[in-house]
């Protein structure tokens, strides 16, 4: 962890029957509702970005960017400037016919008395506007203000699909065909079944070509800059109940299909998930080694991510809270288009059910926070309001934006000095850590690997070490500001329909250290709420315990910061490491994890 520390328009397009401001002012005099406790239920009521009107199309006009703009604080003005309110700000935008206004971010006053004992907040209200670069800059050149472009979020940047013996090239370069060819593959299961719904990438001299099976295995790639016999590797990522698999370009049949196999979960573990595992992660960090009682209880955790199939028999009792602030829907926030929220939480929360995996802290109070697709950096910041006005006490941000942006740092700054401990995946690039990672008081966790826990058809058996044991998965992040790092390999987790799937990532990592992090705060000594009220004292007690609490990994290396986080260790809990305890999936009558 860091110390902490164009065109002219009319100004009325797209506003809606009330303004930004006055629907922000209308909000800030009710009180939020509470959050709805029942099965299923858990909607939160919209924040003020999403009660503020929202364009129908991706932008309003041709040549108009999206940008966030506030007033400077008062301590980063020059000698001789005045400051300026935000009220007045946000007046002056709403009169100007070069600018559009979308939204406002404010900090919400449904806390009450309970706002009182806060410290001043970092960051100023921010306004959320469209209008031409060319009037941006013009604004910019104001000393009293501070304009961003609201970028948009994404997940972390990923390396080159192919590191080692498989190059990558500059698709400009590419020699296109003048009639591509077609490629038909069909994806078999070792159980015999056919396997719907994988991804399959074929790499070859012009880059990846990707497409996904229908209900019956078969898939057909379009090639447009290679032949079959110039392809050189193969990728398929399936949906749930078989392990990813890299494999050389199989030779069609007579029938001119060709037919890939991929490795059943239940060839490697025994009756699963009828039976439940405990992941390679959990053992590697000893979570097997501390009481069964130890679940989390009282805990919130919020995950930012791309929301959560609570659908998933694991997740539908675990996981009743959440908003979509990309602007959706009214509870869009139970659905998953991109997986990996479905995949955080199960190694988070998943219910303890004696099948399949359970939740490092199954019994913590989980809010799936949907930012992707579809979300900006406004929509984080205001994210981030939520997690303030509702205590939450883990914050789990897994996106990325690739700016810099100073509105975000004081924003999470505000959340630190609320008492909210904010982890974050260190990034899947390889290289650099990503935004925010690198803030100050950000948690950044990097991803472990570990031979012998994935078969020798899986993608991760080409880029292992040549010796055996753990080490940094090939894709987390080389460069230094790395604080811990956790099991992000190989991990078996909940997936998009009802079974299980197989994940790699620095955010799969990062779920890791959060559920800790929540047993720590539910069951240590000196860290319990009825010990230590939610401060930034608090926060920074426990990023501290999580780093001390590390098992180093041999040798010096930036890619894995102070080591693996020891669970007993940190808990206080006495028992003996056993240093030839293989951190592989097994099954277990107990406590179970992923």
């Amino acid at each position: 962890m860091k110390p902490a520390g164009g065109s002219n328009g009319s100004g009325n397009g797209g506003r809606g029957a009330k303004s930004p401001r006055a629907q922000a002012e209308e909000r800030d005099t009710g009180q939020q509702p509470a959050a709805d406790t029942a099965a299923g239920g858990g909607e939160q009521p919209p924040e003020p970005a999403q009660q503020a009107a929202r364009p129908s199309g991706p932008g309003a006009r041709p040549g108009w960017g999206r940008y966030l703009v506030a007033p400077r604080p008062l301590g980063l003005l020059g000698g001789g400037v005045p400051p300026i309110e935000a009220s007045a700000l946000f007046a002056l935008l709403e009169e100007d016919p070069d600018v559009e206004p979308v939204a406002q971010v404010r900090p919400s006053r449904s806390r009450g008395l309970q706002a009182i004992a806060e410290p001043y907040r970092a960051c100023p209200p921010v306004a959320v506007v469209r209008m031409p670069e060319e009037r941006a800059r013009v604004l910019a050149a104001n000393p009293q203000v501070i304009i961003e472009i609201d970028q948009p979020l994404s997940y972390t940047p990923t390396p080159p699909a192919g590191l080692g013996p498989v190059p990558v090239i500059d698709p400009m370069l590419a020699v296109t065909l003048e009639e591509p060819q077609q490629l038909t593959l069909r994806v078999m299961g070792s159980d015999g079944d056919a396997v719907a719904g994988a991804h399959v990438w074929a790499i070859g001299t012009g880059g990846p070509v990707h497409a996904v099976t229908s209900a019956d295995g078969q898939v057909t790639l379009t090639l447009t800059a290679d032949i079959p016999d110039t392809l050189q590797a193969l990728y398929i990522r399936p949906r749930s109940g078989y392990w990813p698999t890299r494999t050389a370009m199989p030779r069609p049949a007579g029938n001119g299909e060709a037919v890939v196999q991929v490795e059943a979960l239940s060839d490697t573990f025994e009756d699963f998930p009828g039976r439940a595992v405990t992941g390679w992660g959990a053992q590697a960090m000893r979570l097997n080694r501390i009481p069964p009682t130890y679940r989390g209880h009282g805990i919130k955790i919020a995950l930012l991510d791309s929301g959560v199939n609570t659908g998933h028999p694991d997740l539908k009792d675990t996981v009743r809270h959440g908003h979509d602030f990309t602007g959706q829907g009214k509870g869009t926030w139970k659905a998953d288009t991109c997986g990996r929220g479905t995949w955080c939480a199960g190694i988070i929360a998943a219910a303890d059910n004696n099948t399949g995996i359970t939740g490092i802290a199954s019994e913590a109070e989980l809010h799936a926070l949907k930012l992707f697709p579809g979300g900006h950096l406004s929509d984080l910041l205001e994210a981030v309001d939520y997690c303030i006005t509702h205590g939450i006490d883990l914050a789990q941000l897994s996106l990325a934006y690739p700016l810099p942006s100073q509105l975000a740092a004081w924003k999470l700054a505000d959340a630190h000095a609320a008492g909210i401990t904010v982890i974050a995946p260190a990034g899947d690039t390889a290289g650099p850590l990503t935004h925010p990672a690198t803030l100050p008081g950000i948690l950044a966790v990097g991803a472990l690997a570990h031979t012998g826990t994935y078969p020798s058809s899986s993608p991760l058996a080409a880029m292992r070490p040549p010796w055996p044991g753990p080490y940094p998965a090939p894709f987390t992040p080389a460069s230094p500001g790395v604080d811990v790092i956790a099991p992000g390999a190989a991990v078996i987790t909940t997936s998009l329909d009802d079974g299980y799937t197989v994940a790699d990532s620095t955010a799969i990592a990062a779920a890791h250290v959060t559920g800790l992090a929540a047993l720590l705060l539910a069951h240590h000594d000196h860290l319990r709420t009825q010990v230590m009220p939610r401060t930034t004292a608090r926060a920074d007690q426990l990023y501290l315990l999580l780093q001390t609490a590390c098992r180093p990994l041999p040798g010096p290396d930036p890619r894995t910061g102070a080591g693996i986080t020891d669970a007993p260790t940190a808990l206080g809990i006495p028992t003996h490491w056993q240093q030839n305890e293989h951190p592989y999936a097994t099954t277990t009558p107990t406590r179970h994890h992923t």
